[in-house]
C-alpha cells in the first residue's frame, strides 16, 4: 500500500503531521531494514505507530551522533540532544508540536495511550551514546538493558497487545507471570546483542565499543585492535560465539500464543529475520569492523513472502479488533463538556475592530529582555487581597475589587508587552459565594467592566478571552458577557486570557470524570484507553496548556483549589503585595524569577544551565 493511502486510511490528514510520519518512515526504512519490512505486515494504524517510535529514535540518534565543526569532544552532540529532549517534553505537555517528527511521535503516544516516561529510557540510552558507553561486565550490560532499553521494546509489545484486544500492559503481566518477564528480557537481550554486532562499525567510528570488556577479555580481544579496525582470529571467534549466544536466546523465547494471529506471524518473521542477520554476521565476522552486514535478498524473501500471504489471510479472517482513538487536533478551541452550554454559538454583539498594541506603563518602564525560551508560556494568578486592601484603608470591601480590576487591566497590558501567550486569573471561586451580598454584587459588576476594557472598548487589545467555571448561580448578564467575550475574541492570537469565574478545581476534575464515565457507559470509549490527555479533553478549557508559573498575591501561601490539574508542575511564587497594588512590573519581576529557576520535571539537569541576565524595567 502506498504511504499516502496508509496515512489516509489511518485518518492522518494534517500535512505537517503526515510529513512527520513520512520522515519517520524514511528513517525506519534507511536504518531498520528488518523493522521496516515487518512493519509492512501490520495494519496501517499500527504500521505508522511503529514508524513513529522507531523513526523518531533514529532521528534523535542521528542528531546526537552527527558531529559539527563547532563540537568539542561530545559537548556539541550532548547539547543538541538535550535541546531536542527539552523541546519534546514541552511539546508533550502541550499535546502539540511544530516539529514534524515530534508531532508524529506525540500523536502516536496520545493515540495509543503510551505512557510518556518510556521515551526517556531511550533518551537515557542516547545520552550515554553521546558521551560513550562502556560496560565492564555482562551483568552491567544486562542491567543497563533492563533499565534503559527493554522498557522501550515493551512499549512496542504493548501496541501488539492492544491490537490483540488486551488492555493489560506487559509490565503488569510480567509482575504476575515471572516467566513472561524472563522471556521478554531474554528476547530483548538477543535483539540488542545482535544490534551490537551489526552496528559495530558505526560505533567504532564514534570511538565506542558496545560489547562488555568481560567478553573481550574472555576471548583475548584487545579494545585497541577493534578501534583500529584490525581483525584477529580471536575477534572472529568472539563474533561467532556471540552470534550463537544471541541465536540461543531467540530460540528460547517463542511467540506468545495469546496474540492476534497476524501479529504472531509478524513477530515470527521478525525473529526469523534476526536469525538471518546473525548468520550474516557469523559468516563474515571481519567485515563487521568495516560495514553493517546485509541479509541476503533471497533468504529475506523466503521469510517475508509466505509471511505476507499468511498475514493478509489472518487480517481478512480476524479484522483489527481494537481501533486507536486519535486525539483531536489541539489547534481548535473545542469546549469541554462541563462548559458546552456556556459556549454555544452566539451572534457578536459588537463590531470587530482592529486590535491595538498595549499601552505603555505610566512610569515608562519596559519589560525585561530575557533569553529565548525563558519567558513562561502560561502564568496563572490568584488575585488575592482585594478586600483586605480596602479594609486597611477604611474603604468598603467592594472598593478593593474595583481597584483589583484596574490592576488586572495593567497586568494584561504587561503580559502582551513581554510576549506571554497564556494568562489565567482566579476571579471568583465556587467557595466565594459565602461572602456578603454587597461584595458579591460588586464582584459580578466588575467582571463585565473588566472584559469591556480589554475587548470591547474603542481600542481592543489582541487578547482572546476564555471562561473556565460553572454556569450555575451566575447572573444571566454575567454569563452573556462571558460568552460574548469568548465569541467576539475567538480569532485573536496575541494573549489568551482565561477568566476562572465560579470555578473550583475539584469540581472541574469531578465533572471531567463524570463525562468520561458517561462515554464509557455509552460504549464510545474503552476504559482501558483513558489517558491523561483523554481526561484533559473534558476539562473546562481543553486547549489550556499546563501552568508554568503560579503566582499568588496577598500574603497567603496556598493554591486554594486553583487549577489542580493544570498546575501540577507549576513553579510557585507568593507575594505579600495585595492585588490592587500589583501592576505589570510585578508580573515582569515574577517572570524574571521564573527564568532563573531550573525546571527538571523529575529529571536532573544534563547540561549546566547558563546564567540568565536579568534586565530591570
Amino acid at each position: 500500500m502506498h504511504p499516502a493511502r496508509v496515512y489516509r486510511s489511518s485518518g492522518i490528514h494534517d500535512p505537517v503531521l503526515r510529513r512527520g510520519y513520512e520522515e519517520c518512515r524514511r528513517a525506519t526504512r534507511a536504518r531498520g531494514e528488518i523493522e521496516y519490512a515487518v512493519s509492512l505486515l501490520l495494519p496501517p494504524p499500527l504500521r505508522i505507530a511503529t514508524w513513529a517510535l522507531y523513526g523518531a529514535g533514529v532521528t534523535v540518534d542521528c542528531l546526537a551522533d552527527t558531529a559539527q565543526p563547532s563540537d568539542t569532544k561530545d559537548a556539541g552532540r550532548a547539547e543538541r540532544l538535550e535541546a531536542w529532549i527539552s523541546a519534546f517534553d514541552a511539546d508533550l505537555r502541550d499535546g502539540r508540536s511544530t516539529d514534524p517528527v515530534r508531532k508524529a511521535l506525540i500523536h502516536t503516544m496520545l493515540t495509543w495511550n503510551l505512557p510518556p516516561g518510556f521515551m526517556h529510557t531511550q533518551f537515557e540510552q542516547l545520552r550515554l551514546d553521546a558521551h560513550g558507553r562502556r560496560f565492564a561486565t555482562w551483568e552491567e550490560w544486562r542491567r543497563y538493558n533492563g533499565l534503559v532499553t527493554t522498557p522501550f521494546l515493551l512499549r512496542a509489545a504493548s501496541l501488539m497487545m492492544r491490537v490483540a484486544g488486551l488492555s493489560a500492559e506487559p509490565e503488569s503481566i510480567a509482575s504476575g507471570v515471572p516467566e513472561a518477564a524472563v522471556a521478554w528480557q531474554t528476547a530483548a537481550d538477543a535483539i540488542l546483542l545482535t544490534d551490537a554486532l551489526v552496528d559495530l562499525s558505526e560505533d567504532l567510528a564514534d570511538g565506542h565499543v558496545p560489547l562488555p570488556q568481560e567478553a573481550l577479555d574472555e576471548a583475548g580481544v584487545r579494545r585497541a585492535d577493534l578501534l583500529d579496525r584490525r581483525s584477529t582470529p580471536a575477534f572472529e571467534e568472539l563474533v561467532r560465539r556471540l552470534a550463537d549466544r544471541a541465536r540461543g536466546w531467540l530460540d528460547r523465547t517463542p511467540v506468545p500464543p495469546v496474540l492476534h494471529p497476524a501479529v504472531g506471524i509478524a513477530l515470527g518473521a521478525y525473529t526469523d529475520l534476526y536469525r538471518l542477520r546473525l548468520r550474516a554476521a557469523a559468516d563474515a565476522p571481519a567485515a563487521l569492523l568495516l560495514r553493517r552486514p546485509a541479509v541476503p535478498g533471497g533468504a529475506r524473501l523466503r521469510v517475508l513472502l509466505p509471511a505476507r500471504t499468511r498475514v493478509a489471510l489472518a487480517w481478512t479472517l480476524f479484522p483489527l479488533p481494537v481501533r486507536p482513538c486519535p486525539p483531536p487536533e489541539p489547534a481548535g478551541p473545542p469546549a469541554g463538556p462541563a462548559r458546552a452550554e456556556a459556549t454555544e454559538a452566539r451572534p457578536l454583539t459588537t463590531e470587530r475592530r482592529p486590535v491595538v498594541p498595549p499601552a505603555p506603563h505610566p512610569s515608562g518602564a519596559r519589560p525585561p529582555r530575557l533569553p529565548a525560551g525563558a519567558v513562561p508560556r502560561h502564568v496563572a494568578i490568584v488575585m488575592d487581597g482585594n478586600g483586605r486592601w480596602a479594609t486597611a484603608r477604611g474603604l468598603p470591601r467592594p472598593e478593593g475589587h474595583r481597584a483589583g480590576a484596574d490592576a488586572l487591566v495593567d497586568v494584561v497590558h504587561g503580559a502582551l508587552e513581554i510576549g506571554l501567550k497564556y494568562l489565567t486569573v482566579y476571579a471568583f471561586s465556587t467557595e466565594n459565594w459565602k461572602r456578603p451580598a454587597d461584595e458579591l454584587q460588586a464582584l459580578m459588576q466588575e467582571v463585565p467592566r473588566q472584559l469591556r476594557r480589554i475587548t470591547d472598548d474603542a481600542k481592543p487589545l489582541d487578547v482572546r478571552v476564555r471562561w473556565a467555571g460553572l454556569r450555575s448561580r451566575l447572573p444571566a448578564d454575567v454569563i452573556e458577557t462571558l460568552v460574548d467575550a469568548e465569541q467576539g475574541t475567538r480569532d485573536r492570537t496575541g494573549l489568551t486570557l482565561t477568566v476562572c469565574l465560579n470555578y473550583g478545581g475539584r469540581a472541574e476534575i469531578t465533572a471531567a470524570a463524570a463525562h468520561l464515565a458517561q462515554e464509557a457507559v455509552a460504549g464510545r470509549i474503552d476504559p482501558a484507553s483513558v489517558s491523561e490527555h483523554a481526561f484533559a479533553r473534558h476539562l473546562h478549557v481543553p486547549e489550556l496548556p499546563d501552568v508554568d508559573l503560579l503566582l499568588r498575591t496577598g500574603g497567603d501561601q496556598r493554591t486554594s483549589n486553583f487549577l489542580p490539574w493544570q498546575a501540577t508542575y507549576a513553579e510557585l511564587l507568593f507575594l505579600d503585595t495585595p492585588w490592587p497594588e500589583v501592576d505589570r512590573r510585578d508580573l515582569w519581576d515574577a517572570i524574571e524569577q521564573y527564568a532563573r529557576r531550573t525546571r527538571r520535571y523529575g529529571s536532573v539537569p544534563r547540561i549546566p544551565a547558563q546564567a540568565r541576565p536579568a534586565h530591570g524595567a
